[in-house]
């Protein structure tokens, strides 16, 4: 009976799909403005630092907006994955230009990204004419992809580029139309070194054709699509085992702005999509799935859209929500610049003294989050405590007061309090005998001191 009882508990209890040694799940957006809902999908029931795919147009290189994006996906623990797009000619995007590849990635590279790597797609189903111009020109989008590649590496290391999304389902039929072989064929051919280049592959992994495929299909059309697209480039002998990032893939419902029966319900598509992550978290070079769309009610993708025209997420997506999901590791830059310093005026030899210290974040991590320290690297002759950060929240651009004691336990020449990737902080003798030290201060600063004690009370600290 006891065994009856456990297998029922076990049948009932949420299932662990997700429950892995890394989060893949993540979201497609089409705006910086519902990283927050979003963030409560994505991050949902035990996961943290999950995706969200989003494009950057030429024509959108707002800074505030973008920084507040990524200061927002730092806060929420969201790892952006950014494909490039010109801006729209009609029904058509535009061939980029070089001025336009060059302002995208000065402008990406301006930005204080969340953390490392820094995921770029290189635009957008290019085996579609309106995705390029008005005619498929694989040549072309090679030579700028190449440019563009070799743009953004020369701006940072940390930017990781992959190559367009291709549409998978799509004929050969020139010029409007190319299959998905025949572009990584012509490539190949083309310039090889592309795939030497680029870092990983972004697939657009529908279960198609029509979109209403099972999630136990196999081949180019399937969500296992991805399979088909390595096994295809390792025979052109492409020999690079890729991270894959399926930026696009799910199931169209039936429901939107009219019905279409085309589609299978939202009950069915949110339960293909379940069995759909469970067959891609068993694969190790699956890096990220975002399903195409989080929040698109209107025509053309209201049938794609996770929430209704009210924005409210449709019920049926609640069975995603509340699937275990688990914590990505996202590397991020911790760095510091000193912008002040308190230390006594006079500094007597063998006794304790108490300073300060302002740190301006200057890197990625919010301090507070993690702890770091850093350790003391003072001359030899001075005992110095190492300095940790706490729980208070420091945001990248602020600054943080750091106490700390210090004592001068012999007389040297060339004394100094520092610590790790920090200028030194000279302390000089005022006497021969070395009893007595004194911060040693810059023309400068002894400018500013003097200013000070003339319009202002004087202080027996010194603020840089």
């Amino acid at each position: 009976m006891f065994f009856l009882i456990l297998l029922l508990f076990l049948s009932l209890s949420p299932s662990t799909i997700l429950a892995n040694d890394r989060n893949i799940f993540g979201l497609h957006l089409t705006q910086t403005s519902d990283i927050s809902s979003a963030s409560k999908i994505i991050n949902s029931t035990g996961g943290n630092w999950g995706y969200a795919t989003l494009v950057i147009r030429t024509d959108q290189l707002n800074h505030q907006a973008w920084q507040e994006f990524f200061n927002d996906c730092r806060k929420y623990h969201i790892i952006p994955i950014i494909r490039l797009a010109t801006i729209l000619d009609g029904q058509v995007w535009k061939v980029p230009s070089i001025s336009d590849i060059d302002n995208l990635a000065n402008f990406l590279s301006s930005l204080n990204w969340p953390g490392y790597p820094q995921y770029i797609i290189l635009f957008n189903e290019i085996n579609h004419a309106s995705e390029w111009g008005g005619a498929v020109d694989i040549k072309s989008y090679t030579d700028l992809s190449l440019y563009t590649i070799n743009k953004f590496k020369s701006l940072s290391p940390n930017f990781f580029l992959l190559g367009a999304g291709l549409d998978l389902a799509s004929p050969e039929k020139a010029p409007d139309f190319k299959s998905a072989a025949s572009v990584y064929q012509e490539i190949y051919l083309y310039k090889p070194e592309y795939f030497q280049l680029v870092d990983g592959l972004a697939s657009h992994s529908y279960p198609n054709h029509g979109y209403v495929g099972k999630p136990s299909d196999t081949g180019q059309h399937s969500i296992l699509g991805y399979r088909w697209e390595l096994n295809f480039l390792k025979s052109l002998g492409v020999n690079r085992t890729y991270p894959v990032f399926i930026t696009e893939t799910g199931w169209p419902h039936r429901e939107g702005e009219q019905a279409d029966n085309h589609y299978y319900s939202a009950t069915t598509t949110s339960n293909f999509l379940k069995s759909a992550l469970q067959i891609w978290l068993k694969d190790p070079q699956i890096k990220a799935v975002t399903p195409f769309i989080y929040n698109y009610p209107n025509f053309p993708f209201d049938h794609f859209s996770w929430l209704d025209s009210q924005e409210t997420l449709r019920p049926e997506y609640q069975l995603i929500v509340n699937l275990p999901k688990t914590s990505n590791s996202h590397p991020q830059i911790t760095s510091y610049r000193l912008t002040a310093k308190h230390l006594p005026f006079f500094i007597f030899l063998d006794t304790e003294y108490s300073g300060q210290i302002t740190l301006k974040n200057t890197g990625q991590s919010i301090w507070g989050e993690t702890e770091f320290c850093l350790q003391p690297k003072s001359s030899p002759n001075i005992t110095l405590e190492i300095v940790c950060t706490n729980n208070q929240i420091t945001l990248p651009g602020q600054t943080q007061k750091f106490n700390f004691k210090f004592k001068v336990n012999s007389p040297l020449k060339n004394s100094y309090i520092s610590w790790e990737s920090m200028p030194n902080l000279e302390i000089a003798p005022v006497i021969s005998s070395g009893k007595i030290y004194s911060p040693k201060i810059s023309f400068f600063e002894n400018l500013l001191g003097k200013l000070r004690q003339t319009f202002i009370q004087p202080s027996l600290h010194l603020t840089l």
